[in-house]
């Protein structure tokens, strides 16, 4: 049976250069009708404390692709591409809607899970869209 619980991940983006400067922590949540993702920018010593924590939601038709890296048989690595990449472009290390988000050791069990519920959310949302589309049709 497919399970559809929330799927919940730690991750961390790391620094983008040597003194530790955009160094993001979050959460992303793979919740029943949307994705959403709690961020913040850990402090350095330049800037002091953490900054506070942003979330962004987004349906999960906006992923447009899932890939898990693995390194010695154990999954390091959510490469996430996002179809509207200004959903995204305010967390730095993101490029052009491409998410690598490291995954923090207690989250790779939950990660396991994370591929067929992407595609069975995604599945359901373009047929919802489709279902819309064709109505429209029948309407006109």
């Amino acid at each position: 049976m497919f399970d559809t619980n929330p799927i919940s991940i730690q991750f961390e983006i790391p620094a983008t250069d040597h003194l530790g400067k955009n160094h993001v922590e979050g959460k992303v949540r793979f919740m029943a009708d949307e994705v959403e993702i709690d961020w913040r920018v850990r402090g350095n010593v330049f800037r002091g404390g953490n900054a506070e924590v942003k979330t962004i939601s987004m349906p999960y038709g906006q992923i447009e692709h899932v890939e898990l890296r693995k390194k010695w048989w154990k999954i390091r690595d959510i490469i996430l591409r996002i179809a509207d990449p200004s959903l995204v472009e305010e967390i730095p290390g993101v490029e052009m809607g491409k998410m690598v988000l490291q995954i923090d050791n207690r989250s790779r069990e939950e990660a396991e899970k994370l591929e067929s519920l992407i595609d069975y959310k995604r599945s359901i949302f373009i047929l919802d869209e489709q279902t819309k589309r064709l109505e429209k049709l029948k309407e006109s």
